[in-house]
């Protein structure tokens, strides 16, 4: 009996020294992917920018919090900070290249509109812009708080509604953009020692709105996280380095022969890492195979590493989704 038992124990510490073995030996290295577009956009088509403001903000006197008084700014006007957040949005996406040309009407053409209807036909909206697809920005509002002698002395609740209206969809697509941003006391600029909140943050706020939402509207670039094993193993070295280089097809010529090795633990890390190859390659689906093949050789009882194996699944499976619809965006070269 005795015997027996030693034996278990032995297995249990072997098993346990195996799960940190692998677990601890995990990093993670940021990544760029492309999102696509949440509105479905086609590529190289003419965008109008018009600045509808539904809601007649120019008619609200721009009010904030200073302390805990509740303050008015007359110099601080609601029609300046959309035309500054409008701006912004254009800039973006004319830097992008995404768009055949970009039209920036602001509030020129709101005699057009009547509340929320426009007067007339959607031809005859598109016909007047000359654009394929018209994004509005309705309304714009700040809560804004000052603490001359906090550190973080300026807060900013924004509020943003946008319609995005595209030739030949009878539907119009709604989007509502909430934010919140804090300004630290070395962020904050000088406004002279007056009462006003710093004007500058709340005209660079409204840069950083508007350019947020054109990475929303469109296709865009975004750095993220992902999770990868290293190892002692010398070829694991250096598919790592050539991983760190972007050079994926490199990292996973190596990993995908380290995937043979005799020692599990070099095995199921070589398996997940060419998950990551995979994801580069734009080929999640392969990759999720990869992670099934990493889970299997180490089984059930490394929790962690089972974890991490899931997690990244189900990022695959999103990843999978977002391409299917990046590559209807980017296949989309007009509407006829």
């Amino acid at each position: 009996m005795n015997i027996c038992r030693n034996i278990l124990l032995t297995i249990a510490v072997f098993l346990s020294l195996t799960s940190c073995l692998i677990t601890e030996s995990a990093r993670t290295t940021p990544i760029e992917i492309m999102k696509p577009g949440i509105f479905s956009i086609p590529k190289d088509l003419t965008i109008a920018l018009i600045n509808r403001d539904l809601f007649k903000s120019d008619t609200c006197m721009f009010t904030y919090v200073d302390g805990y008084k509740e303050k008015r700014d007359t110099t601080i006007k609601y029609r300046t900070l959309s035309d500054t957040c409008m701006n912004a949005l254009a800039r973006y996406l004319e830097k992008e290249g995404y768009c055949k040309k970009v039209i920036n009407y602001g509030k020129s053409l709101n005699s057009l509109f009547k509340d929320s209807v426009y007067i007339g036909s959607r031809s005859e909206l598109f016909e007047q812009t000359h654009s394929d697809v018209c994004i509005f920005l309705d309304f714009l509002h700040f809560n804004t708080a000052y603490f001359k002698l906090s550190p973080a002395p300026l807060h900013i609740d924004a509020s943003l509604l946008w319609t995005i209206a595209i030739k030949n969809d009878s539907l119009q697509y709604g989007y509502k953009q909430l934010d919140s941003l804090d300004y630290d006391e070395m962020q904050v600029i000088p406004n002279d020692f007056n009462d006003s909140p710093p004007k500058k943050n709340l005209y660079n706020s409204c840069q950083y709105l508007g350019k947020f939402f054109g990475t929303k509207a469109i296709p865009s670039w975004i750095q993220v996280d992902r999770l990868y094993y290293k190892s002692y193993n010398l070829d694991m070295r250096h598919a790592e380095e050539f991983a760190l280089d972007n050079d994926w097809l490199k990292a996973a010529e190596i990993w995908n022969m380290e995937t043979k090795n005799k020692n599990p633990r070099i095995a199921a890390k070589a398996c997940f890492n060419m998950a990551l190859a995979c994801e580069m390659e734009a080929k999640p689906e392969t990759g999720i195979d990869w992670l099934i093949k990493s889970y299997n050789i180490l089984g059930k009882n490394n929790v962690e590493h089972r974890e991490n194996c899931l997690r990244y699944i189900n990022v695959l499976v999103s990843r999978k989704k977002e391409i299917e619809r990046l590559d209807k965006q980017l296949s989309q070269k007009n509407i006829e």
